[in-house]
């Protein structure tokens, strides 16, 4: 099994509750936490504007991790950042062996294993709904090329999808957003896109009720613990 590892240790900007030792430290554990899982081979690739590659090596201290560093534009929608990290790192992998994607900072509790599943296996939200997502901190996918598929296909949803005419009323909204100043193009999150794809496209899904995972966010005022 395959773990890759999205992350951003050290962002440019003040504006981030933790520390970025803390950040350090979290993303350590993430890896910890996978090698206790017993994954054979962890791939971390970040995107924080202050690092380079050889700094983010020493600084993880794991000579085993197959770390990247790469330079990107920070993205208000930060979801698109990770898609063309995960877009980066696809062709590094090993093309039959399947892959488990984690957000650093989160970890792997007791009871995570590998699930049965044909195509991909998330946790969802309302999959059948208007409104469904699917929970982007984790998920397990067939192998590579299934990857590359999806991520392909979820980065052309996240702008599609708001571009789409489907009745009157996005007709007119389409038409309203035309004579409009905006300052950032209109996209979606990458949560509510993968879910679109998936059910539009054919993926074959596994519905997971827990990834085991959890890990911790900023709450509005205090960190807030994430168990999924």
């Amino acid at each position: 099994m395959i773990a890759v590892i999205t992350s951003t240790i050290k962002p440019s900007t003040d504006k981030t509750y933790y520390t970025y030792e803390e950040r350090l430290e979290q993303t350590i554990g993430t890896i910890k936490s996978l090698r206790r899982a017993g994954f054979s081979k962890i791939y971390l690739v970040d995107n924080s504007p202050l690092l380079n590659t050889d700094e983010l090596t020493r600084l993880l201290k794991d000579k085993d991790v197959e770390a990247y560093h790469i330079d990107q534009y920070q993205f208000s929608n930060k979801g698109i950042n990770e898609l063309l990290m995960l877009l980066y790192i696809y062709p590094r992998l090993a093309q039959n062996e399947t892959i488990f994607k984690i957000s650093g900072r989160y970890t792997v509790t007791p009871g995570f294993e590998k699930p049965a599943f044909e195509y991909m296996a998330v946790r969802s939200f309302d999959f059948n709904g208007k409104n469904s997502v699917i929970s982007t901190r984790a998920y397990w996918v067939k192998n590579a090329q299934l990857f590359e598929a999806f991520l392909n296909d979820t980065l052309r949803e996240v702008f599609a999808y708001p571009e789409r005419v489907v009745g009157l009323r996005s007709f007119l909204k389409k038409f309203k957003n035309n004579f409009r100043q905006q300052g950032n193009t209109l996209n979606i999150s990458i949560e509510f896109a993968a879910a679109q794809v998936l059910k539009r496209n054919g993926f074959k899904v596994t519905e997971l009720k827990n990834l085991h995972i959890e890990g911790w966010v900023a709450g509005s005022d205090k960190p807030e613990k994430i168990i999924e």
